[in-house]
């Protein structure tokens, strides 16, 4: 540590004057290498700024192939089939009050994410069903956060050498666990928690250069925008205080006041999240499909498989290859404390955890990295809480700037970086640490850009995985959707390649084959056989899906189909109607009741079905035709014509 520079001696210390020598033994310790931490403004460094422009030029590069690519996966549930959204900005009362996925099924949840899904709507109304606008606005959302995160961690270890801060922003931005959140599009409610954590964290410490109360209502006002983005922003109740006990001189009481400030969003946040959430009929409850934990026997099985998958994720972070977005049932099923892989996660964790509190008196760099992993993963983890999946790599994209830290620390470790003043050529030595970083970074690029291509849309997502998990019943069963897909005009529902539809069954019978309760891949199964026009084989198919799941709509629709093919209109309307009982706001269960009640002449019935229905398909031409038609053959065709003539604005016929 450097002593400052003065003119002359000074006649006698003064009281108040601090010491330049190194700390004596009885005050805080910290690394040797670094300097003492306050939060003052960091040191003037030469062409700092570069690191900011290359992190977020490195952001938009590495994802740049993502930006031809189509919806995938959950970004059905979140956008393309979600009525709520492709209602545009005037449904913003519905996005605010409900959960978050209200406008694409009935079933209760317990997610509450209105901002991306404000978000989303704002996209479709700006530009209908396109989803390379809105994979712009993920990589740009990610360009953003690198710079965001270089100009705020650049000021956090304003004590440290600029070449940490400097890998470790690099690192995070290049690592490749982040493919599933930037390429994505629904996993923007990731991206937008961790921007306005991190926006908070930069007006935190704007607010102790400047002192002006301005940057801590922003500050408090952005922590509100990442909790409305993403549940798991409330971790960073625990994140503020660590960051400023770390890296600042600032007392424990001034810290603690500081950051109660944020108790307010969260307050504000948690009030609203459970009015919404407690307004449904029913609680949301967790399928062994989505998380396998489900099964497990005991606590001590939860625990015990929790543990293990807490170990892989930390594995995928080491070595993010093979990458994989789903690992379910009966992939991996629950354990107990008799398998290494749970010993192995649970010493693991247990010993960082003890590890780091033992340092955290002495303010150790990597016990606050340590501590940040650990308190953003802690809600993922499944040891706290149980939540609606066992993996996902996209969990570990705030945690994973934890590790990144820890990255570039190391190797100023490894270096004897001490360097304040330098980021590209610290000591001397930026040949040497920049190159290893380099190789780091390389690595992990290409392993991005090669990761990208899989997530181009769900069939290509499925086909890239399987491989790495066989026997998950639910990756499967999704792939069988993709396959029977290719084989089928779907506007028209004709079957184009009978052999792709033929290869869909075997892959749903593969899903039924790993777990037999498997009610969705019975009843997608029945419709494929549907549209190969093998009715009987359906019907079965349809009931032993309603067998394992009663009430099922889209079951109960399409065995209303086959009983209008058969004839049988009174069983025809009974199924349709217990179809919408279960699921009010699903379209086609009314279209097709309102077909089968005007079949028996009942107008004024079949109408009320369909004006129901453009409520959340305001624009669905077969429906405004449909009503257009039975005013006619009610003799009041003046009442269709407003219809017809929608039908008209809308390019239809």
């Amino acid at each position: 540590m450097s002593k400052r520079k003065q003119t002359k001696p000074a006649p006698a210390p003064r009281p108040q004057q601090k010491k330049t020598a190194a700390p004596a033994p009885s005050t805080v310790h910290r690394p040797p290498a670094f300097a003492k931490a306050s939060a003052g403004k960091p040191s003037t460094v030469k062409n700092a700024w570069i690191v900011g422009l290359l992190a977020a030029v490195l952001g938009f590069l590495l994802y740049a192939n993502t930006l031809n690519h189509d919806y995938c996966l959950d970004d059905f549930s979140s956008i393309k089939e979600n009525w709520v959204v492709k209602g545009g900005l005037k449904n913003l009362d519905l996005i605010f009050s409900k959960e978050y996925r209200y406008g694409a099924w009935n079933s209760p949840g317990s997610l509450y994410r209105p901002i991306p899904l404000a978000l989303f709507a704002w996209q479709w109304q700006v530009s209908p069903d396109d989803p390379h606008f809105a994979h712009l606005f993920n990589v740009l959302l990610y360009a953003l956060t690198g710079w965001l995160l270089w100009v705020t961690w650049r000021r956090i270890l304003a004590n440290y050498p600029p070449v940490l801060a400097a890998i470790a922003v690099l690192v995070f931005m290049a690592h490749p666990v982040h493919t599933e959140v930037v390429a994505n599009i629904k996993s923007v409610d990731e991206i937008l928690a961790l921007l306005f954590c991190t926006l908070s964290l930069y007006s935190i410490w704007r607010y102790f250069e400047k002192n002006n109360g301005g940057w801590i209502a922003l500050a408090v006002a952005s922590y509100g925008l990442a909790l409305f983005s993403k549940e798991s922003a409330i971790t960073f109740l625990a994140v503020f205080p660590l960051t400023i006990w770390f890296f600042t001189d600032k007392s424990i009481g001034r810290n603690l006041s500081l950051s109660a400030l944020m108790l307010i969003p969260a307050a504000i946040f948690l009030a609203v999240r459970q009015k919404v959430i407690s307004s449904q009929p029913a609680k949301e409850i967790y399928s062994v499909l989505d998380n396998f934990m489900v099964e497990a026997a005991n606590q001590g099985e939860k625990l015990a498989s929790a543990f293990m998958m807490c170990g892989r994720y930390l594995w995928t972070l080491l070595a993010p290859h093979p990458l994989i977005h789903d690992m379910g049932y009966p992939q991996l099923k629950a354990v107990t404390f008799a398998d290494w892989r749970a010993v192995a996660g649970f010493l693991v964790y247990a010993g960082m955890g003890v590890w780091a509190l033992m340092h955290l008196k002495k303010k150790h760099f990597l016990s606050f990295a340590i501590l940040f992993y650990l308190v953003t993963f802690s809600l993922f983890s499944n040891v706290l809480i149980q939540i609606g999946t066992s993996y996902g790599e996209r969990l570990l994209y705030m945690p994973s700037l934890g590790f990144a830290l820890a990255a570039g620390y190391v190797l100023c470790k490894i270096f004897k970086i001490n360097d304040l003043n330098q980021i590209w050529n610290p000591n001397g030595k930026g040949a040497a640490i920049w190159g290893i970083a380099g190789i780091l970074l390389a690595a992990y690029s290409v392993k991005t850009i090669t990761r990208n291509p899989a997530w181009f849309d769900s069939g290509t997502l499925y086909m890239a995985d399987i491989g790495h998990s066989p026997d998950c019943a639910k990756l499967n069963y999704h792939l069988g959707l993709e396959l029977t897909k290719k084989g089928i005009d779907e506007p028209s529902g004709t079957v184009t390649d009978s052999t792709w539809v033929l290869k869909g069954i075997d892959t749903y019978s593969k899903a039924i084959q790993l777990y037999p309760q498997y009610h969705d891949a019975y009843g997608s199964r029945g419709l494929a056989y549907f549209r190969l026009k093998k009715y009987d084989q359906a019907f079965n198919d349809y009931q032993q899906s309603l067998k394992h799941r009663p009430g099922d709509a889209k079951v109960l629709s399409n065995m209303g189909f086959i009983y209008f093919l058969r004839g049988q209109l009174d069983k025809a309307e009974d199924v349709y109607r217990q179809s919408i009982k279960s699921d009010p706001r699903f379209v086609d269960a009314r279209r097709n009741l309102g077909a089968v009640l005007a079949m028996q002449k009942k107008y004024p019935a079949a109408i009320e079905q369909w004006e129901e229905a453009l409520k959340f398909e305001p624009n669905n031409v077969t429906l405004l035709n449909y009503i257009a038609s039975a005013y006619k053959d009610m003799g009041q065709p003046e009442k269709g014509q407003p219809y017809l003539e929608k039908v008209l604005r809308l390019g239809g016929k």
